[in-house]
């Protein structure tokens, strides 16, 4: 199965005393944390605390919001500064994923979210990655194979999808922003599994939801965020003994 291959395989993001404003107004401010290759991160928060504002950091995502944005403190890819990629460099390193996604999904076909990802260049075809797309639970919804109109998928096949195309990417950091908060109940099992999968073959994953308890069992880091800030950061199991959930 042919893959993009990615230019740098990263194993650990570090985050340094890492703050964000706006004409003087802290998006968030004095973020330390790491984040390392198999580890699932699971950053909790509620709505406007700050979370998207800090993932998109580490996709260069934010100037497209706030074109005046001021960065200081620092993020590091296996020592390297962000700020030192070329950005076609980064965007193929991480992958950032929102809710946005799921709802432009519907405007395409297969064939032209897989060439708006890759490029026209790119050879797909679902015959030859048949067998990974069944893995992430798309195949059978595939009924016109890359003339397949994405807004016939339901949500949990949207995001295998979205999966699928990470995966086929090789990026090193994957961010799923409040993506998996639209997962009905009895779908999180089997994404769960997914993503437990991605982290075992060296990805470093982040999610981050308002709904907590559906995904603290996943976590292998649990990070809490407000106003801007890390209030916890650390392991469930302790966080669930401090009685906080």
């Amino acid at each position: 199965m042919k893959k993009i291959e990615s230019q740098v395989n990263v194993t650990k993001v570090e985050v340094i005393d890492f703050s964000a404003r706006v004409r003087g107004n802290y998006l968030f401010e004095r973020i330390s944390t790491v984040f390392e290759s198999g580890n699932i991160t699971l950053l909790y928060g509620p709505r406007g605390s700050g979370k998207s504002a800090f993932l998109r950091s580490f996709a260069k995502l934010n100037e497209e919001i706030y074109p005046e944005i001021t960065y200081s403190g620092s993020i590091l890819f296996d020592g390297k500064d962000l700020q030192s990629f070329k950005e076609q460099e980064l965007r193929q390193l991480v992958t950032y994923l929102d809710t946005n996604y799921l709802e432009s999904m519907d405007y395409l076909t297969l064939r032209e979210i897989i060439h708006l990802v890759f490029g026209k260049s790119f050879k797909f075809s679902v015959e030859e990655y048949a067998s990974t797309l069944d893995e992430f639970g798309v195949l059978k919804a595939l009924y016109k194979f890359e003339k397949t109109p994405l807004s016939s998928l339901y949500v949990l096949e949207k995001i295998g999808l979205l999966l699928f195309i990470s995966s086929l990417k090789l990026s090193s950091l994957l961010i799923f922003d409040c993506i998996l908060d639209h997962l009905d109940d009895e779908h999180v099992e089997k994404v769960t599994n997914m993503l437990k999968n991605m982290a075992k073959s060296g990805k470093i994953i982040v999610i981050s939801t308002r709904t907590l308890t559906r995904f603290l069992a996943l976590a292998d880091v649990l990070i809490v965020m407000n106003s801007g800030r890390f209030i916890y950061s650390g392991r469930p199991d302790e966080f669930i003994l401090e009685g906080s959930v």
